[in-house]
């Protein structure tokens, strides 16, 4: 029988959210806990930390399960063989661990198993490294194991080459789809798909997402007071604030990208004047917390309730049975390319204010947000030019 594992968050007093792999007996997974602290800790968030440590709880499991000890072997700088990653890890990182559901999967997507080999090459790298540094400069172990390595490396590359598939973006919802969504959602309205006292707020949640573009985490960090309605423009302050003390979430919403300060058309500017005035304030316990979006208990909402949110919209309306939060966000984007290019400005400067309005910090992050875009506009010449050669009115 495999053992088990649980992943915990330690929240620090100072704010800070930790994860921490334990065993069957809830007893610290110690040589991958030193990985986390060491390695993952000062470049993740808690929430990317807390998703790595369960991918290395599944690899923790295989370990234990196999004859010769893989701590011993990774620490001495030995490694795994060809023949384990691709014949025996790798099929054991394919399959589906989760047990949820009326009908259970075997396996998991393409893009989650790369995102599994991707992980555990990582923690093999690391202690591989740390083998190779406690040999004297000029040892040659040194030059062994760093063979090792770049065969464990190659062979991780390509142990799923033959099962690649095309990996996909939240799609951006059409012109047609996010008017029906905005129906919808629209308070008091007839298809819309909530309980009344939470209709106003899960409607400018919804439309926040899909007007500025927010991710989940930077619409849950939003404050009260980064609502700045009362100026001539009205404004939506977006900030990271990492290890917050003021947040008791467990899984603590995260802003990934740059601050930023977004302008806020004068209609979403009432609703949310209204919502902060009126709505929120018949939520017990609103008082006690700065932030914008609250469950019914008072408490900051979590991720897991906005994913639960556009879920419900799914189960009544089946058109939107795979929506997903981030595909408002998507949607924002190629909304917000086709109006730059209509006006007339040029790639350049049109991926400079996405940069700025989307908060990334590389052009590069802009292409998969667009494509459905760029596929547009790519038909309508395409189009165009057949129209010329074939004498129909284009």
């Amino acid at each position: 029988m495999a053992p088990h594992f649980h992943v915990v968050m330690v929240r620090h007093e100072t704010g800070e959210r930790i994860p921490i792999l334990l065993d069957a007996d809830r007893q610290p997974i110690t040589w991958i806990n030193m990985y986390l602290l060491l390695r993952l800790r000062p470049r993740l968030a808690a929430n990317s930390q807390e998703k790595a440590l369960r991918t290395l709880g599944y690899f923790w499991v295989w370990c234990a399960m196999q004859k010769n000890p893989v701590r011993t072997r990774l620490e001495s700088g030995e490694g795994l063989t060809p023949n384990e990653i691709v014949g025996q890890l790798y099929p054991w990182l394919r399959r589906n661990f989760e047990s949820g559901g009326h009908v259970r999967r075997l396996v998991v997507s393409h893009n989650t198993v790369t995102q599994r080999m991707r992980e555990v090459m990582r923690f093999i790298t690391w202690h591989l490294e740390n083998a190779m540094a406690r040999w004297p400069v000029g040892s040659p172990e040194i030059g062994h194991i760093r063979a090792k390595l770049q065969v464990l490396q190659r062979t991780f590359a390509t142990a799923g080459r033959a099962r690649v598939e095309t990996p996909e973006h939240a799609k951006a919802l059409t012109h047609e789809q996010l008017a029906s969504l905005l129906e919808i959602c629209r308070p008091h309205g007839d298809n819309n798909p909530w309980k009344a006292p939470y209709q106003q707020r899960n409607h400018l949640l919804v439309l926040m997402m899909a007007t500025l573009g927010l991710r989940r985490g930077e619409v849950l960090k939003l404050r009260i007071g980064d609502c700045l309605l009362s100026g001539p423009t009205p404004q939506v302050r977006v900030r990271p604030a990492p290890s917050d003390s003021d947040d008791p979430r467990r899984a603590e919403p995260q802003v990934k990208t740059e601050a930023r300060i977004l302008p806020c058309d004068i209609s979403l500017a009432r609703l949310l004047d209204d919502y902060i005035c009126i709505g929120r304030t018949q939520i017990k316990g609103s008082s006690q917390t700065p932030f914008l979006f609250l469950a019914r208990d008072g408490h900051p909402m979590s991720l897991a309730r906005v994913n639960g949110i556009v879920a419900q919209i799914g189960a009544i309306h089946s058109q939107f049975q795979e929506l997903h939060p981030h595909a408002l966000r998507s949607t924002c984007a190629t909304r917000f390319r086709e109006m730059a290019i209509a006006r007339g400005l040029d790639e350049e400067r049109v991926d400079k204010h996405m940069m700025y309005f989307f908060g990334w910090r590389s052009s590069t992050s802009i292409q998969s947000y667009v494509v459905e875009a760029i596929r547009r506009e790519a038909s309508e010449v395409g189009l165009s030019y057949q129209a010329t050669l074939l004498g129909s009115r284009p």
